[in-house]
């Protein structure tokens, strides 16, 4: 299943990149499509790394997580917004492996770094 690309480096994907824990990641082995209407990025954890995927060739993605828009993601994983919250508002959502959903959301748990703004 091919989904939207956006070819540029998105924001999400870089705060995605600065909060990856490995140690939060446990055993989850994915790749994952991070989706919104204008566009979108895959990454890849596997073997407690994260490959981030910067070209429409990413591999087809085990999970999906799709948001109302990418403000709403980066809101999520800066830890602004609360996921349950914007899944109950239907603004959050996966293709199903609910258990992935919070691993996945585990693996981002590192600290921004402070001279990132909130």
């Amino acid at each position: 299943m091919r989904l939207p690309y956006d070819d540029r480096m998105s924001s999400l994907a870089e705060i995605l990149k600065l909060r990856f824990a490995s140690h939060g990641a446990g055993e989850l082995d994915a790749t994952v499509h991070f989706n919104w209407p204008s566009g979108g990025c895959t990454l890849g954890i596997h073997d407690g790394a994260l490959t981030v995927y910067s070209d429409a060739a990413a591999p087809d993605p085990e999970l999906v997580l799709f948001f109302s828009d990418e403000t709403l993601a980066i809101d999520i994983f800066k830890g602004e917004k609360n996921p349950v919250d914007a899944f109950m508002a239907g603004d959050f959502r996966s293709n199903g492996y609910i258990l992935w959903v919070f691993q996945t959301l585990a693996a981002f748990s590192n600290p921004l770094p402070p001279d990132i703004e909130k």
